[in-house]
């Protein structure tokens, strides 16, 4: 079954613990510096086919949500969230900081079996 809930209530893929254990005592800058970044930034560019895009990265959800949501929406303008959203339930103050209102629409979860 499928669960959309959130993004970090499973673990890691074992490929994605594997390069971590391999690479746990590799020293590295912080801050988005280091190598892997630098290489992740890079396959971005490429599949977008833009190598001058920025490419920037966050600790979350949350201040993606935010950047993204804060960049694209007009000062008039609205995010409209299911009720049980992750973005109306635990985002909501960091959104509504920014000047933008949340509107939610009643929803009922019905499982897809």
């Amino acid at each position: 079954m499928y669960s959309f809930k959130d993004d970090y209530s499973e673990g890691a893929h074992p490929t994605i613990i594997k390069a971590l254990s391999e690479t746990n005592l590799s020293q590295q800058l912080g801050y988005g510096n280091d190598e892997f970044c630098k290489k992740a930034a890079d396959l971005i560019q490429d599949k977008i086919q833009d190598n001058d895009a920025d490419v920037h990265f966050v600790t979350g959800g949350t201040q993606a949500n935010l950047i993204g949501l804060s960049s694209l929406l007009k000062s008039y303008e609205s995010v409209i969230s299911a009720d049980s959203g992750h973005i109306n339930t635990h985002e909501a103050g960091a959104i509504e900081a920014t000047g933008h209102k949340i509107n939610f629409a009643k929803t009922s979860f019905i499982p897809i079996r």
